[in-house]
């Protein structure tokens, strides 16, 4: 009778340490390399949320300009028409009044890191909750701006076009201009411009710290 082969357990198991061992080693590294690849997708979507924020914030600072410019022409409006001044002055502010400030704000590398799901690889907290609550204050920038503009459609321009000749630019009668209609939505849109700068002014205050923290 033949003898047993006697196995040789030790170095079997040291094979199956080095085979288990590769493969970690093989799964460690495909895990550290899509990390880098997430990592890299995250950071262009925040390099290009950076410099979509830089142009909003130019945005921002022109309309507030222009709102600015809005608002002293219709503090003098008002003024003119309190102190009766000349009534060709008081139509020509009237028309003048007829440019209305709006702002445009830029979403596109928001909505794509939104839409994609790519968010969801942001492993810095603070950093997505930065992203979403600036974006959040753009909305409600915009609801402020769309609740302006409806205002000023439906009775400033409407009463200009009802009351004034706007081809010939020709002035009315002081009653015209004097009117407590007229006179009382000159002061709601003196209100809402001067709600929208000062809510433009509190999302300039956010866009620095959010560009000087993460640009």
């Amino acid at each position: 009778m033949r003898g047993t082969r006697k196995i040789d357990w030790l170095n079997h198991f040291l094979e199956f340490i080095v085979v288990i061992a590769g493969i970690l080693i093989a799964f460690q590294l495909n895990t550290c390399s899509e990390q880098k690849k997430e990592q890299k997708l995250v950071d262009r979507h925040v390099e290009n949320i950076i410099e979509e924020t830089e142009f909003n914030k130019n945005n921002f600072e022109f309309a507030s300009e222009k709102v600015r410019q809005s608002l002293n022409t219709l503090d003098t409006l008002l003024s003119f028409i309190e102190d009766k001044r000349d009534l060709d002055s008081i139509n020509a502010l009237s028309i003048e009044m007829l440019n209305l400030p709006i702002t445009y704000i830029k979403r596109n590398s928001y909505n794509s890191f939104i839409e994609s799901g790519d968010i969801r690889l942001v492993s810095n907290f603070e950093l997505k909750e930065d992203i979403i609550r600036l974006y959040e204050y753009y909305t409600w920038a915009e609801g402020l701006d769309k609740i302006t503009a409806e205002s000023y459609n439906d009775h400033f321009l409407q009463y200009l076009m009802d009351h004034l000749d706007l081809v010939s630019t020709k002035t009315q009668d002081r009653s015209v201009y004097e009117s407590k209609k007229f006179k009382n939505t000159l002061a709601v849109y003196n209100y809402q411009l001067r709600s929208r700068l000062m809510k433009y002014e509190e999302l300039r205050g956010m866009i620095d710290e959010f560009l000087t923290t993460y640009n």
